[in-house]
Protein backbone atom coordinates (compact mmCIF):
# COMPACT_ATOMS: atom_id res chain seq x y z
CA UNK A 1 0.00 0.00 0.00
CA UNK A 2 0.77 3.64 -0.04
CA UNK A 3 3.20 4.79 2.11
CA UNK A 4 3.54 8.36 2.48
CA UNK A 5 1.07 9.78 -0.22
CA UNK A 6 -1.96 9.12 1.98
CA UNK A 7 -0.36 11.22 5.09
CA UNK A 8 1.11 13.72 1.84
CA UNK A 9 -2.33 14.15 0.94
CA UNK A 10 -3.97 14.67 4.44
CA UNK A 11 -1.66 17.31 4.84
CA UNK A 12 -1.85 19.16 1.28
CA UNK A 13 -5.19 19.31 2.64
CA UNK A 14 -5.02 20.38 5.95
CA UNK A 15 -3.23 23.38 4.18
CA UNK A 16 -5.98 24.27 1.54
CA UNK A 17 -4.91 22.75 -1.74
CA UNK A 18 -6.84 20.33 -3.82
CA UNK A 19 -7.68 16.59 -3.79
CA UNK A 20 -9.95 13.94 -4.58
CA UNK A 21 -13.60 12.85 -3.49
CA UNK A 22 -15.45 9.92 -4.34
CA UNK A 23 -19.47 9.40 -4.07
CA UNK A 24 -21.77 6.53 -4.18
CA UNK A 25 -25.66 7.22 -5.25
CA UNK A 26 -27.39 3.98 -5.65
CA UNK A 27 -30.43 5.99 -7.15
CA UNK A 28 -30.98 5.90 -10.98
CA UNK A 29 -33.18 9.53 -12.12
CA UNK A 30 -34.74 9.22 -15.27
CA UNK A 31 -32.22 9.80 -18.75
CA UNK A 32 -31.87 12.63 -20.13
CA UNK A 33 -30.98 12.97 -23.39
CA UNK A 34 -28.08 14.10 -24.76
CA UNK A 35 -27.94 16.30 -28.28
CA UNK A 36 -26.61 14.82 -31.21
CA UNK A 37 -25.33 17.88 -32.76
CA UNK A 38 -21.78 17.88 -31.58
CA UNK A 39 -22.01 21.11 -30.15
CA UNK A 40 -20.05 22.10 -27.04
CA UNK A 41 -22.03 23.00 -24.24
CA UNK A 42 -21.47 26.45 -22.62
CA UNK A 43 -19.41 26.26 -19.21
CA UNK A 44 -21.88 27.26 -16.34
CA UNK A 45 -20.97 28.74 -13.16
CA UNK A 46 -21.10 27.23 -9.80
CA UNK A 47 -22.63 29.21 -7.19
CA UNK A 48 -22.97 28.45 -3.18
CA UNK A 49 -26.51 27.55 -2.34
CA UNK A 50 -25.46 26.55 0.99
CA UNK A 51 -22.51 26.17 3.68
CA UNK A 52 -22.50 24.18 7.01
CA UNK A 53 -20.48 23.83 9.74
CA UNK A 54 -19.70 20.49 10.98
CA UNK A 55 -19.40 20.92 14.74
CA UNK A 56 -18.55 17.78 16.20
CA UNK A 57 -15.65 17.36 13.80
CA UNK A 58 -14.43 21.16 14.38
CA UNK A 59 -10.08 21.25 14.26
CA UNK A 60 -9.23 18.57 12.47
CA UNK A 61 -7.55 17.71 9.22
CA UNK A 62 -9.42 15.29 7.04
CA UNK A 63 -7.53 13.07 4.06
CA UNK A 64 -8.53 13.04 0.72
CA UNK A 65 -11.18 10.56 -0.64
CA UNK A 66 -14.21 11.68 0.95
CA UNK A 67 -17.66 9.74 -0.31
CA UNK A 68 -21.46 9.85 -0.33
CA UNK A 69 -23.77 7.51 -0.05
CA UNK A 70 -27.60 7.22 -1.99
CA UNK A 71 -29.09 9.13 1.53
CA UNK A 72 -26.73 11.69 1.11
CA UNK A 73 -24.53 11.07 4.09
CA UNK A 74 -21.09 12.42 3.68
CA UNK A 75 -17.76 9.43 4.83
CA UNK A 76 -15.01 11.38 5.62
CA UNK A 77 -11.68 10.22 7.12
CA UNK A 78 -9.96 12.07 9.09
CA UNK A 79 -6.48 12.50 10.07
CA UNK A 80 -4.73 11.15 13.14
CA UNK A 81 -2.00 12.64 13.94
CA UNK A 82 -1.21 9.73 16.48
CA UNK A 83 -1.63 7.31 14.25
CA UNK A 84 -1.78 9.69 10.67
CA UNK A 85 -2.18 5.80 8.79
CA UNK A 86 -4.86 4.59 10.70
CA UNK A 87 -7.35 7.53 10.72
CA UNK A 88 -11.05 6.83 11.26
CA UNK A 89 -13.91 7.62 8.89
CA UNK A 90 -16.88 10.18 10.30
CA UNK A 91 -20.36 9.29 9.01
CA UNK A 92 -22.48 12.33 8.71
CA UNK A 93 -26.14 12.85 8.08
CA UNK A 94 -27.23 15.35 5.97
CA UNK A 95 -28.14 17.99 8.66
CA UNK A 96 -24.37 18.39 9.61
CA UNK A 97 -24.92 15.51 12.67
CA UNK A 98 -22.01 12.22 13.32
CA UNK A 99 -23.91 9.75 12.95
CA UNK A 100 -21.44 6.89 12.77
CA UNK A 101 -17.50 6.76 13.43
CA UNK A 102 -15.63 3.45 11.71
CA UNK A 103 -12.40 3.17 13.65
CA UNK A 104 -9.88 -0.08 12.06
CA UNK A 105 -8.48 0.38 15.75
CA UNK A 106 -11.84 -1.90 16.60
CA UNK A 107 -9.94 -4.55 14.58
CA UNK A 108 -7.21 -4.83 17.03
CA UNK A 109 -6.82 -8.71 16.31
CA UNK A 110 -4.99 -7.87 13.12
CA UNK A 111 -2.37 -5.86 14.44
CA UNK A 112 -3.11 -3.53 11.25
CA UNK A 113 0.07 -1.30 10.25
CA UNK A 114 -2.59 0.84 8.49
CA UNK A 115 -5.97 1.20 6.75
CA UNK A 116 -6.81 3.19 3.42
CA UNK A 117 -9.80 3.06 0.57
CA UNK A 118 -13.03 2.64 1.75
CA UNK A 119 -16.45 2.07 0.27
CA UNK A 120 -20.04 2.72 1.80
CA UNK A 121 -21.96 -0.60 2.44
CA UNK A 122 -25.87 -1.22 1.28
CA UNK A 123 -26.53 -1.92 5.06
CA UNK A 124 -25.43 1.55 6.08
CA UNK A 125 -21.99 0.39 7.28
CA UNK A 126 -18.83 0.46 5.50
CA UNK A 127 -16.17 -1.76 3.70
CA UNK A 128 -12.35 -0.45 3.98
CA UNK A 129 -9.37 -2.19 2.59
CA UNK A 130 -6.12 -2.22 5.43
CA UNK A 131 -2.95 -3.87 5.74
CA UNK A 132 -0.79 -6.02 8.08
CA UNK A 133 2.88 -6.31 8.12
CA UNK A 134 5.38 -4.61 5.66
CA UNK A 135 7.65 -6.73 4.37
CA UNK A 136 5.22 -9.45 3.87
CA UNK A 137 2.14 -7.49 4.23
CA UNK A 138 -1.62 -9.46 4.64
CA UNK A 139 -4.51 -7.44 3.00
CA UNK A 140 -8.14 -7.19 4.69
CA UNK A 141 -11.24 -5.94 3.78
CA UNK A 142 -12.47 -4.73 7.12
CA UNK A 143 -16.33 -4.65 7.36
CA UNK A 144 -18.22 -2.60 9.94
CA UNK A 145 -22.02 -2.07 10.64
CA UNK A 146 -23.90 0.76 10.64
CA UNK A 147 -23.27 1.80 14.09
CA UNK A 148 -19.75 1.82 13.46
CA UNK A 149 -18.72 -1.28 15.50
CA UNK A 150 -16.75 -3.82 13.77
CA UNK A 151 -18.26 -6.83 11.83
CA UNK A 152 -15.95 -9.07 9.90
CA UNK A 153 -12.47 -9.26 8.38
CA UNK A 154 -11.87 -10.53 4.90
CA UNK A 155 -8.34 -11.51 4.54
CA UNK A 156 -7.60 -11.36 0.18
CA UNK A 157 -5.49 -13.88 -1.17
CA UNK A 158 -3.57 -10.78 -2.62
CA UNK A 159 0.09 -9.46 -1.89
CA UNK A 160 0.40 -5.64 -3.25
CA UNK A 161 0.55 -1.98 -2.57
CA UNK A 162 -3.44 -1.45 -3.24
CA UNK A 163 -3.94 1.84 -4.53
CA UNK A 164 -7.70 1.87 -5.27
CA UNK A 165 -10.18 -0.24 -3.58
CA UNK A 166 -14.07 -0.40 -4.04
CA UNK A 167 -16.84 -3.23 -3.22
CA UNK A 168 -19.18 -4.13 -5.51
CA UNK A 169 -23.27 -3.99 -4.14
CA UNK A 170 -22.89 -8.02 -4.49
CA UNK A 171 -19.79 -7.99 -2.21
CA UNK A 172 -17.20 -8.92 -4.60
CA UNK A 173 -13.80 -6.51 -4.22
CA UNK A 174 -11.98 -4.84 -6.63
CA UNK A 175 -8.21 -4.32 -5.70
CA UNK A 176 -5.52 -2.13 -7.63
CA UNK A 177 -2.21 -1.47 -7.15
CA UNK A 178 1.12 -2.11 -7.83
CA UNK A 179 2.77 -5.95 -7.00
CA UNK A 180 6.71 -5.51 -5.93
CA UNK A 181 9.28 -7.78 -3.80
CA UNK A 182 9.84 -5.17 -1.63
CA UNK A 183 13.28 -6.82 -0.84
CA UNK A 184 14.50 -6.76 -3.88
CA UNK A 185 15.34 -2.79 -4.64
CA UNK A 186 15.54 -3.52 -8.30
CA UNK A 187 12.15 -4.40 -8.54
CA UNK A 188 10.00 -1.09 -9.48
CA UNK A 189 6.71 -3.37 -9.41
CA UNK A 190 4.13 -4.60 -12.07
CA UNK A 191 0.38 -3.04 -12.22
CA UNK A 192 -2.24 -5.56 -10.55
CA UNK A 193 -5.69 -5.09 -10.76
CA UNK A 194 -8.63 -7.71 -10.02
CA UNK A 195 -11.75 -8.57 -8.37
CA UNK A 196 -12.26 -11.05 -5.01
CA UNK A 197 -15.08 -12.66 -3.50
CA UNK A 198 -16.46 -11.72 -0.52
CA UNK A 199 -14.50 -14.64 0.96
CA UNK A 200 -11.43 -13.27 -0.53
CA UNK A 201 -10.90 -15.85 -3.33
CA UNK A 202 -9.58 -14.40 -6.77
CA UNK A 203 -11.92 -14.43 -9.51
CA UNK A 204 -10.64 -12.33 -11.96
CA UNK A 205 -7.27 -10.05 -12.85
CA UNK A 206 -7.92 -7.19 -15.35
CA UNK A 207 -5.82 -6.06 -18.22
CA UNK A 208 -5.62 -2.61 -19.32
CA UNK A 209 -3.32 -2.77 -22.04
CA UNK A 210 -5.02 -0.74 -24.33
CA UNK A 211 -5.25 2.06 -22.38
CA UNK A 212 -1.40 2.56 -22.30
CA UNK A 213 0.05 4.76 -24.65
CA UNK A 214 1.01 2.79 -28.17
CA UNK A 215 5.24 2.15 -28.94
CA UNK A 216 5.99 3.77 -32.02
CA UNK A 217 6.35 1.61 -34.85
CA UNK A 218 9.91 1.86 -36.62
CA UNK A 219 10.12 3.10 -39.83
CA UNK A 220 10.91 0.40 -42.47
CA UNK A 221 13.09 0.94 -45.28
CA UNK A 222 11.86 1.27 -48.83
CA UNK A 223 8.19 2.15 -47.56
CA UNK A 224 8.72 5.77 -47.35
CA UNK A 225 10.34 6.19 -44.82
CA UNK A 226 13.71 6.40 -43.80
CA UNK A 227 16.29 4.76 -41.12
CA UNK A 228 17.56 6.62 -38.14
CA UNK A 229 20.80 6.27 -36.68
CA UNK A 230 20.88 2.65 -34.71
CA UNK A 231 22.86 4.00 -31.84
CA UNK A 232 20.70 7.20 -31.33
CA UNK A 233 17.35 4.95 -30.85
CA UNK A 234 19.05 2.85 -28.34
CA UNK A 235 19.80 5.40 -26.06
CA UNK A 236 16.96 6.85 -26.54
CA UNK A 237 14.59 4.07 -26.13
CA UNK A 238 16.89 2.49 -22.67
CA UNK A 239 15.90 6.30 -21.33
CA UNK A 240 12.66 5.77 -21.99
CA UNK A 241 11.99 2.35 -21.30
CA UNK A 242 13.92 2.62 -17.80
CA UNK A 243 11.69 5.74 -17.23
CA UNK A 244 8.47 3.92 -17.14
CA UNK A 245 10.52 0.88 -15.49
CA UNK A 246 11.08 3.83 -12.61
CA UNK A 247 7.62 4.86 -12.51
CA UNK A 248 4.70 2.15 -13.85
CA UNK A 249 1.50 4.04 -14.37
CA UNK A 250 -1.01 2.83 -12.27
CA UNK A 251 -3.95 1.48 -14.10
CA UNK A 252 -6.87 2.82 -11.64
CA UNK A 253 -7.29 5.51 -9.57
CA UNK A 254 -10.89 6.72 -8.59
CA UNK A 255 -13.45 3.91 -7.77
CA UNK A 256 -17.43 4.04 -7.07
CA UNK A 257 -20.81 1.56 -7.74
CA UNK A 258 -23.42 3.07 -10.11
CA UNK A 259 -27.06 2.18 -9.96
CA UNK A 260 -26.79 -0.52 -12.36
CA UNK A 261 -24.09 -2.66 -9.49
CA UNK A 262 -21.32 -1.81 -12.12
CA UNK A 263 -18.58 -0.40 -10.94
CA UNK A 264 -16.86 2.70 -12.45
CA UNK A 265 -13.64 3.04 -12.25
CA UNK A 266 -11.79 6.37 -13.44
CA UNK A 267 -7.61 5.89 -14.59
CA UNK A 268 -6.15 9.43 -14.32
CA UNK A 269 -5.41 10.20 -18.11
CA UNK A 270 -6.01 12.41 -21.25
CA UNK A 271 -8.67 11.96 -21.83
CA UNK A 272 -9.62 10.67 -18.64
CA UNK A 273 -11.16 7.13 -18.68
CA UNK A 274 -13.61 5.41 -16.90
CA UNK A 275 -14.15 2.05 -17.18
CA UNK A 276 -17.29 0.05 -16.45
CA UNK A 277 -16.47 -3.35 -14.57
CA UNK A 278 -19.05 -6.12 -13.88
CA UNK A 279 -18.99 -8.27 -10.47
CA UNK A 280 -17.74 -11.05 -12.57
CA UNK A 281 -14.45 -9.26 -13.47
CA UNK A 282 -15.70 -8.48 -17.05
CA UNK A 283 -14.89 -4.80 -18.66
CA UNK A 284 -18.17 -3.76 -19.81
CA UNK A 285 -17.57 -0.74 -21.70
CA UNK A 286 -14.52 2.33 -21.79
CA UNK A 287 -15.40 5.73 -21.63
CA UNK A 288 -13.42 8.70 -22.93
CA UNK A 289 -14.20 11.96 -21.56
CA UNK A 290 -11.86 14.85 -22.94
CA UNK A 291 -11.25 17.92 -20.41
CA UNK A 292 -12.47 21.11 -20.98
CA UNK A 293 -10.36 23.44 -21.52
CA UNK A 294 -6.80 23.85 -22.57
CA UNK A 295 -3.78 24.18 -19.94
CA UNK A 296 -6.95 21.37 -17.84
CA UNK A 297 -4.68 19.12 -15.51
CA UNK A 298 -5.79 15.12 -15.41
CA UNK A 299 -8.89 14.90 -13.77
CA UNK A 300 -8.99 14.37 -9.80
CA UNK A 301 -12.11 13.19 -8.61
CA UNK A 302 -15.29 11.59 -10.42
CA UNK A 303 -18.53 10.75 -9.00
CA UNK A 304 -21.72 8.18 -10.64
CA UNK A 305 -25.12 9.63 -9.78
CA UNK A 306 -27.36 7.94 -12.09
CA UNK A 307 -27.09 7.97 -15.34
CA UNK A 308 -24.37 10.77 -15.10
CA UNK A 309 -20.45 10.92 -14.95
CA UNK A 310 -19.07 13.92 -13.08
CA UNK A 311 -15.90 14.38 -13.69
CA UNK A 312 -13.21 17.36 -11.54
CA UNK A 313 -10.05 18.65 -14.19
CA UNK A 314 -7.91 21.08 -12.37
CA UNK A 315 -6.09 24.26 -14.36
CA UNK A 316 -2.76 24.70 -13.77
CA UNK A 317 -2.67 28.03 -15.13
CA UNK A 318 -5.84 29.58 -13.02
CA UNK A 319 -5.72 27.11 -10.26
CA UNK A 320 -9.32 26.26 -10.46
CA UNK A 321 -11.60 23.44 -11.58
CA UNK A 322 -13.60 22.84 -14.10
CA UNK A 323 -16.10 19.61 -13.12
CA UNK A 324 -17.89 17.95 -16.63
CA UNK A 325 -20.74 16.30 -16.63
CA UNK A 326 -21.54 13.25 -19.37
CA UNK A 327 -23.71 10.65 -20.17
CA UNK A 328 -22.74 7.70 -17.88
CA UNK A 329 -23.29 4.98 -20.76
CA UNK A 330 -22.07 6.91 -23.94
CA UNK A 331 -19.14 9.25 -22.43
CA UNK A 332 -21.26 12.39 -24.27
CA UNK A 333 -20.50 15.61 -22.31
CA UNK A 334 -23.58 17.34 -21.13
CA UNK A 335 -22.86 20.09 -19.87
CA UNK A 336 -19.37 21.80 -17.98
CA UNK A 337 -19.70 24.04 -14.51
CA UNK A 338 -16.73 26.27 -13.91
CA UNK A 339 -15.76 26.93 -9.96
CA UNK A 340 -15.06 31.04 -10.09
CA UNK A 341 -15.28 31.52 -6.30
CA UNK A 342 -13.33 28.45 -4.71
CA UNK A 343 -15.84 26.27 -3.45
CA UNK A 344 -13.89 23.85 -1.44
CA UNK A 345 -10.41 21.28 -1.54
CA UNK A 346 -12.46 18.19 -1.96
CA UNK A 347 -15.38 17.88 -4.75
CA UNK A 348 -17.28 14.90 -2.19
CA UNK A 349 -20.91 14.62 -4.11
CA UNK A 350 -22.79 14.69 -6.95
CA UNK A 351 -26.16 14.57 -6.96
CA UNK A 352 -27.91 14.09 -10.50
CA UNK A 353 -31.75 14.52 -9.77
CA UNK A 354 -31.24 17.77 -7.53
CA UNK A 355 -28.30 19.35 -9.75
CA UNK A 356 -26.31 20.19 -6.29
CA UNK A 357 -22.51 19.49 -6.33
CA UNK A 358 -20.97 18.91 -2.28
CA UNK A 359 -17.58 20.45 -1.72
CA UNK A 360 -15.46 20.01 1.36
CA UNK A 361 -13.22 22.97 3.06
CA UNK A 362 -11.63 23.54 6.15
CA UNK A 363 -12.64 26.73 7.31
CA UNK A 364 -12.04 29.56 9.72
CA UNK A 365 -10.52 28.07 13.07
CA UNK A 366 -10.04 24.64 10.93
CA UNK A 367 -13.54 24.01 10.88
CA UNK A 368 -14.91 21.29 8.52
CA UNK A 369 -17.17 22.84 6.12
CA UNK A 370 -19.82 21.41 3.74
CA UNK A 371 -20.46 23.55 0.92
CA UNK A 372 -23.37 23.09 -1.20
CA UNK A 373 -22.96 24.34 -4.82
CA UNK A 374 -25.22 24.82 -8.43
CA UNK A 375 -25.43 26.35 -11.11
CA UNK A 376 -27.85 29.50 -11.73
Amino acid sequence: MRSFSTVLSALLLFAGLSASAAQVNLTAPAKIPVSGSGISEPTLALQISSTMNVVSEMGGAFMSGSKCDADGNLYIRKYATDRPLLGPVVKIDPDGKRVALFDPAAFSQLALDRADAFSPASDGGMYQVAQSGVLKPRIYVLHFSSDGSASSPTLLAADLEVYTFAAFASGNFLVSGVERDLQNKNDRGRNFTAVFSADGRELAQLSFEESRAPRKAEAKPGAGGSRRPAAKNEAQNKVQNDAEKAAPGLDLAEAEVGSDGNLYVMRRSSPALVYVIAPSGEIMQTLKIAAPLPGSAAPSAFHVSGNRLAISFGNEESQSQTIVVADAQTGRKIASYSDPTGLGTSFACYSANEGVFTFLNLGEGNALEVIRAEAR
